[in-house]
């Protein structure tokens, strides 16, 4: 059986030169602990920085898109964005490890007075005691460290050391150096100078366990940087018992030996040590001992044969549960020692030379325990036996020399009952499931341009593939096999043909060894699969053969309680020659169908308008004809039966009057799935008579579906038409007709006195980005409600709902009004003395749950209207929030001046106010351009000129009059100014450069980061000072989750993609630099 993965897993996109990152990234989002900890960190708008700079918030926003998307792979612009980093930082090449580093330090800035800010600790931080003992009075020295990961030697010429075994690597990393001749210690308790030993000691590791392998070194002879292949084994179980605490070592384990080999006499590195440590013969450290007897790589001379992916998938089911045995027996034996028992999940492996080269990884999942390998936008299954070819050493291909790809950053777990193996997703924050909602559709097309998507039948099911273009047609026919779960077909009796979905026939053939890409295809080619037995040939395939589907008259057609379709559903296939006539045609079906040619009656369906009608078509005079000439194609549906001269009127003739006078309506299971155009099928059907009502119609979907017909609604044509409410309606008054399409919904129906209305919930945006954004809006259901309901009613209903939806929210009727929505604008106020008939109504409309940050107190009325300002400070290009102003319809100017004047604090003679009229596009720099007009002593009315005011909802900026506009700096014309379309990107290829790491944090608003202590350089600047909390607009916020990001630089990215951009770092107030020391 091929079983579909409990998840998928998606690659990462190569910005240029970002391998490093991603192979880090994805270590990081399959430790489930990590990212269970990043999901738990919640984002405050008021407390942190706008969402595009916080690094949690984007690493959220990564690894829930990596977890729920649907595409191959995600994209990590946003996340390097909020390191600060431009398009030319993406393209230098950096260590893993050290990006490791910087990372965690700018995540725990980052994360800083929030109950996650000691993450980082909690899971990699570990402690050693670096001592000094006496030889002489046995006083020991010592202090106490932290790390994060640890950087064993691999092979140090100088001090004659080669660790051939992670477990060699971790003795020598303990052992102790002795201090004497000329470099004695001097001790403060002998008081002199004596001999002593130095050296570290592990006093607790940590839970996640770093360990980098030093591949880098120096060539003292030629001054050159080289990377160090040697061979270097590690277990996927790592008993680390042994290495904590006071280890016994003595110098036995560390001699060196001399070979002879003729006259030259070469001094070899250890090739083991000689542990004197309790179950020493029980310990196994290289747990990972068959052959290799596949290349992992690709090797010009000589390429191994490939397993078949259906032969691989079962050798790694095995070989997982193996493992898994094997392991569960190890980590018993080994958990008698100690805590500190190990496994491997993560292996970040380096292929090149010193000088540049590739990252990837390959990472076990805890989830399904089996390794794959992250290589960017690539993610593939792997067999265990490969992780032995990334230990190093000498190539086993024959041609000598060195595997330049080998492990260079490996992470084990610490192996306990509290492991998590799977994070899920309902532990992604609200409102990142929301932006991913949004940025969906990105996602859907992002391997538009290099695969196809194929729509595939097998039989009743159909299914949608996507495949890359480089993959040959056999390889889509194996993906058809796991997907359709064809177990007990060899792959031999399968294949794959065009096919047409109307009418049911199978046509072109392809050659299963060429590409996707050669074959000519288009986005959602239809194919069917096609099998055969073992001892049967294919059937040929004639381009110069149609196809007819004949329907042999049966008394079971005569049945009344089913459509014409459903009666032919399964008609005869026959192949005729499409140059022949219709009397060749006969001759095919007496063969086919054991009806003389002169007894057949052939018809095929007709129409004349909305009817039916039965028309024949082998009368003698049509019997030479071209079968084109008679109407007949390929794919036509034709009706035979053998003449009969009992009746008057043929059988077919009959049932097609019958079928003449009633109505097939099609209409969808509201629980159906949309298919991937993301369009619900209407793939159900009733038969009615034409005279039959709309409730007639209700009571059969009902009966069909066996459902309760006051459970769901309907629509005529689509999910946007409008509902069918009157029972009495007949079908023809209701403009349907035969196959007339019903969209069926699940919801109360809307009753003859009612009307449905689409409710949200929205209050006023606080620092918004966008200059015109007045509310902020969170869309709730859509209802049925009565005509005649009061307003005051109504509301009360709401906020009972909103309530038992949202327990924390304190909402209160006077602290809410119900106002029309049109689109992202509130106009009208319904008021609750009303009833809602009173207001203009229409399905759909839109009403929304204006939520107040203070009790609404003034008493409104039906001369009343409220409008919008905000003000606009020249002298600091900034704009205050949104505030409503009420006021009567028939104010003046002046009164209207005087209002402003009160709310935004500026003198009643200053005032000055704009009408904006088309919010969309705005650029604040329109401001300049725009008519402000001075209110003191306007004696007109605000419905005169110059604004015409005559409806809630009008827009305005208004600003004092004796504040001078401030000349815009080149940072402010970036952002506030318009760009034209058109301009010129200058570049020059640079070999790529490895570079000191660094990430810029932004500070909190408010806050001040001091200077770090682990030898990184801060820049720090404070931020502007917090604005006074508002608790109920903060509240009402976070059950908002108003996701809105504005990628600025989307269309500049774009066509920079491909290129390395020389620019210059602007200055950036409020930003952290970090930087490796």
């Amino acid at each position: 059986m091929y079983s579909e993965e409990k998840r998928d897993y998606r690659g990462l996109s190569n910005q240029g030169a970002t391998c490093y990152m991603n192979s880090l990234l994805q270590s990081l989002y399959m430790t489930p602990e990590f990212r269970n900890r990043i999901y738990n960190w919640q984002y405050d708008p008021e407390k942190h920085n706008e969402k595009i700079d916080s690094i949690p918030y984007q690493l959220q926003l990564l690894f829930g898109t990596l977890q729920t998307s649907k595409s191959s792979y995600a994209d990590t612009k946003g996340l390097t964005k909020s390191f600060g980093w431009n398009t030319k930082e993406s393209f230098e090449q950096h260590d893993v490890q050290e990006f490791c580093r910087v990372l965690f330090d700018a995540i725990e800035k980052s994360v800083q007075g929030t109950p996650e800010e000691s993450m980082i600790k909690k899971l990699y931080e570990g402690k050693m005691i670096d001592y000094v003992k006496c030889s002489n009075c046995k006083n020991e020295s010592r202090r106490i460290d932290t790390f994060l990961d640890l950087s064993l030697t691999v092979k140090s010429k100088f001090d004659n050391i080669y660790n051939d075994s992670i477990e060699k690597a971790l003795y020598t990393f303990i052992k102790p150096e002795v201090l004497d001749e000329g470099n004695k210690y001097f001790c403060g308790n002998c008081n002199s100078k004596q001999d002593a030993v130095k050296g570290l000691k592990f006093e607790e590791l940590p839970y996640i366990l770093v360990v980098q392998l030093k591949r880098f070194d120096l060539d003292y002879e030629t001054f050159q940087r080289i990377k160090l292949n040697d061979k270097v084994s590690f277990p996927t179980i790592l008993n680390a018992n042994p290495f904590v605490g006071d280890v016994k070592i003595e110098e036995s384990m560390f001699k060196h030996q001399v070979e002879v080999q003729g006259e030259t006499v070469k001094q070899n590195f250890d090739v083991g040590f000689k542990f004197e440590i309790d179950n020493v013969d029980k310990m196994e450290f290289k747990v990972l001992t068959s052959k290799n007897t596949e290349s992992i790589f690709d090797d010009f001379e000589k390429k191994p044969m490939k397993k078949d992916k259906i032969v691989k998938e079962k050798i790694i089911a095995r070989e997982t549960e193996m493992r898994k045995a094997k392991q569960i027996a190890e980590i018993e034996l080994y958990k008698k020692d100690g805590e500190y028992v190990y496994e491997l999940f993560s292996i970040m492996i380096h292929s090149g030379s010193a000088m540049g080269g590739h990252y990837f990884a390959y990472i076990k999942s805890f989830e399904d325990s089996k390794w794959r390998n992250f290589n960017d936008s690539s993610v593939k299954e792997i067999e265990e036996k490969e992780i032995i070819n990334v230990f190093g050493g000498e190539a086993s291909s024959g041609w000598g020399g060195y595997y330049s790809t080998n492990a260079y950053l490996l992470m084990y777990r610490k192996i306990q009952n509290e492991n998590l193996k799977i994070v899920e997703d309902s532990k992604i924050p609200f409102n990142i499931t929301e932006e991913i909602k949004v940025t969906k559709a990105d996602d859907d097309e992002k391997d538009l341009y290099n695969s196809y998507t194929f729509k595939i039948f097998y039989g009743k099911k159909d299914a949608t593939i996507n495949i890359k273009k480089d993959k040959t047609f056999k390889e889509l026919t194996l993906l058809a096999m796991k997907k359709f779960d064809i177990n007990e077909i060899e792959i031999e009796n399968i294949r794959l043909r065009g096919y047409m979905q109307y009418y049911d026939l199978l046509q072109e053939v392809y050659d299963e060894n060429k590409l996707i890409s050669e074959l000519g295809f288009f986005n959602y080619k239809i194919l069917a699969v096609e099998t055969k037995k073992t001892n049967e040939e294919w059937p040929s395939y004639d381009p110069n053969e149609i196809i007819i589907k004949v329907n042999v008259w049966t008394t079971e057609i005569q049945d009344l309680g089913l459509t014409i379709e459903e009666k032919t559903s399964n008609p005869k296939k026959i192949g005729v020659n499409k140059k022949g006539t219709v009397a060749d045609m006969q001759k095919k079906f007496e063969e086919k169908l054991n009806i003389p040619a002169e007894k057949q009656k052939i018809f095929k369906k007709s129409y004349t308008g909305m009817s039916t009608f039965c028309e024949q078509v082998n009368y003698s005079f049509n019997l030479e004809k071209i079968l084109a000439s008679a109407g007949i194609y390929d794919g036509s549906t034709l009706y035979i039966e053998e003449a009969d001269n009992t009746i008057t009127k043929s059988r077919w003739q009959q049932q097609f009057d019958i079928e003449s006078k009633r109505c097939t309506i099609k209409f969808n299971n509201p629980n159906d799935k949309p298919n991937e155009y993301k369009y619900i099928e209407c793939s159900h059907s009733v038969v009615l008579e034409f005279d039959s009502t709309i409730q007639n119609l209700r009571d059969s979907i009902a009966k069909k579906l066996n459902i309760s017909n006051n459970s769901f609604i309907m629509k005529r044509g689509g999910s946007s038409a409008m509902e069918l409410k009157d029972p009495n309606l007949k079908l023809i008054q209701a403009n349907l007709s035969n196959y007339s399409l019903i969209y069926v919904e699940l919801g109360k129906p809307t009753g003859a006195n009612q009307h449905r209305y689409v409710f949200s919930m929205g209050h006023l945006a606080k620092d918004t980005e966008k200059d015109c954004t007045c509310y902020v809006f969170y869309d709730l259901f859509d209802r049925p409600v009565d005509d005649l309901i009061k307003v005051g009613e109504l509301k009360g209903k709401l906020i009972s709902k909103l309530k038992k939806r949202y327990p924390t929210m304190n909402i209160s009727p006077n602290k809410v009004r119900i106002r029309e929505r049109n689109s992202e604008r509130l106009s009208k106020i319904l008021l609750d003395n009303e009833n809602l008939n009173y207001y203009i109504m229409y399905d759909r409309k839109g009403l929304c749950l204006e939520l107040l940050d203070k009790p609404d107190n003034q008493e409104i009325t039906s001369s009343d209207m409220i409008i919008l300002a905000k003000r606009w400070y020249p002298s600091t290009w900034t704009i205050s929030d949104c505030r409503e102003i009420i006021i009567k319809k028939y104010s003046t100017i002046d009164e209207f001046g005087k209002k402003i004047a009160e709310i935004f604090d500026i003198k009643p003679e200053n005032v000055m106010a704009a009408k904006i009229s088309q919010t969309w596009g705005f650029k604040r720099v329109d401001l300049i351009t725009e008519n402000f007009y001075k209110t003191y002593n306007d004696i007109y009315g605000i419905g005169s000129m110059p604004w015409y005011i005559n409806m809630d909802g009008t827009f305005f900026f208004v600003k004092d009059s004796e504040e001078e506009i401030r000349e815009l700096s080149n940072d402010e014309k970036k952002k506030y100014e318009r760009h034209t379309e058109s301009f010129t990107i200058s570049y020059k290829y640079e070999q790529p450069k490895e570079k000191a790491m660094k990430i810029n944090v932004k500070n909190a608003k408010g806050t001040h980061v001091e200077e770090s202590e682990k030898g990184h350089v801060i820049k720090v600047e404070e931020g502007q000072p917090e604005s006074e909390e508002k608790v109920n607009a903060e509240e009402i916020e976070k059950k908002m989750m108003e996701i809105r990001i504005e990628d600025k630089d989307e269309r500049v990215e774009k066509m920079m993609e491909d290129v390395r951009i020389d620019d210059k770092d602007g200055e950036n107030s409020d930003v952290e630099e970090v930087r490796l020391g």
